[in-house]
């Protein structure tokens, strides 16, 4: 057993009795006991599961102590701060409003504790007036961190970008922690939203790279796919350099299935590179025996004869089994030959028997270019649902 988790055991107990028990003068004080929420958060950072399950038992407890604190211990500022620490990670309400009853917190700490128990409650107008000139990096990190966190949400609906740099502040108060990662996890999820692949590119990477064993990193990936999938396949050629290694940090089998939907979503996007691209990725040693390799073949190949391809990709094309792929890539395997296949051979040059014929038959012929391109418009939005 570590240190930490001795520590983190210790004041459980203490918490346990003090909800038993009249409370004591010489009861821990809050500052001290929030310190084992905070290592446990850390270890939930970490990837081990028994942290995440431990966490609501261990909110319980110190809200208990809390409850039984003596009103004097919270004169003390740090035990103020360390209250609302507390209930904004996931402290009961109630439990506040009854140290609130106290009137012992300094101004200060006062308006960010009503706050923070506007925010907690939901009511988030209220929130906003008491938090509106609030300045988190002049606070003590890991409180600034939290309120930084929760002037992100509340400012979002009305202004984006501030939301995201409220969030950015909130990593930079806390490295290594969980409100860094949550920061980081929100920050990505809002930049999607703005279509920068660039910065989604560098935050996406950053996350991968610090967060990977997170007991949230599902979350992230999740997030990273819907989003890919919205602009990562306009992402130009140096960017997706950056974003495709993200892919590394993922379960072999969610690596493949993410790799084939942005290489279909690319290929109907028109971007070739980006198709291909994350095709060779599902093909990529180890290969999983449950992905679906014929699938990523069919983009690669596509993908490649329609940015200048040879007959090596035809070929490959012409290898895959049509009974392996469903309706819609068998119609895109069909299509891709033909086109290739076309544009590899020139007509034979018609001979007009009639001059005045020329511009009947050359409208003709601009209507129904103008009627296919609409039917292939309407297939590949079809094929997008």
């Amino acid at each position: 057993m570590t240190r930490a988790w001795r520590l983190a055991t210790c004041l459980l107990v203490a918490g346990l009795l003090a909800g038993a028990a009249p409370a004591r003068a010489d009861m821990p004080n809050p500052h001290v006991v929030i310190r084992a929420l905070q290592e446990l958060q850390t270890q939930i950072v970490q990837g081990k599961a028994k942290a995440r399950e431990e966490q609501p038992k261990m909110l319980a407890d110190i809200g208990k102590q809390f409850a039984a604190t003596p009103q004097e211990l919270w004169v003390d500022p740090r035990n103020a701060r360390a209250a609302i620490i507390w209930l904004l990670s996931g402290g009961s309400p109630r439990t506040m409003r009854g140290i609130l009853r106290y009137q012992t917190f300094a101004k200060s700490e006062l308006n960010l504790a009503r706050g923070a128990l506007a925010f907690a409650e939901g009511r988030a107008p209220e929130a906003r007036e008491l938090l509106k000139q609030v300045e988190p990096r002049n606070m003590e990190p890991v409180l600034g961190g939290q309120i930084s966190l929760v002037l992100a949400a509340l400012v979002l609906s009305e202004d984006l970008a501030k939301s995201i740099e409220h969030l950015g502040v909130a990593r930079l108060l806390a490295p290594g922690s969980l409100i860094e990662e949550t920061a980081l996890r929100r920050q990505i999820s809002l930049v999607g939203q703005t279509s920068d692949a660039a910065t989604f590119a560098s935050l996406s990477r950053q996350y991968a790279r610090r967060f990977k064993t997170s007991l949230y990193a599902q979350e992230f990936r999740e997030t990273f796919a819907q989003t890919f999938m919205r602009i990562g396949t306009r992402a130009s050629d140096d960017q997706l350099v950056n974003l495709e290694p993200i892919l590394e940090s993922f379960d072999i089998d969610e690596r493949c299935r993410l790799s084939i939907l942005i290489a279909r979503a690319s290929l109907l996007e028109g971007a070739w590179r980006s198709a291909a691209t994350f095709a060779d990725v599902v093909m990529r040693p180890p290969v999983d025996s449950n992905c679906d390799v014929p699938r990523a073949r069919l983009y690669r190949a596509a993908a490649r004869l329609a940015s200048g391809g040879d007959e090596v990709d035809l070929l490959s094309l012409q290898k895959l089994d049509p009974s392996r792929l469903n309706v819609e890539d068998r119609a895109l395997l069909k299509a891709t030959m033909t086109s290739f296949q076309l544009s590899r051979s020139w007509p034979e040059p018609r001979k007009w028997d009639d001059p005045a014929d020329i511009g009947d038959r050359g409208e003709r012929a601009m209507v129904s270019a103008a009627q296919a391109l609409e039917s292939t418009a309407s297939l590949l939005k079809e094929s997008r649902r």
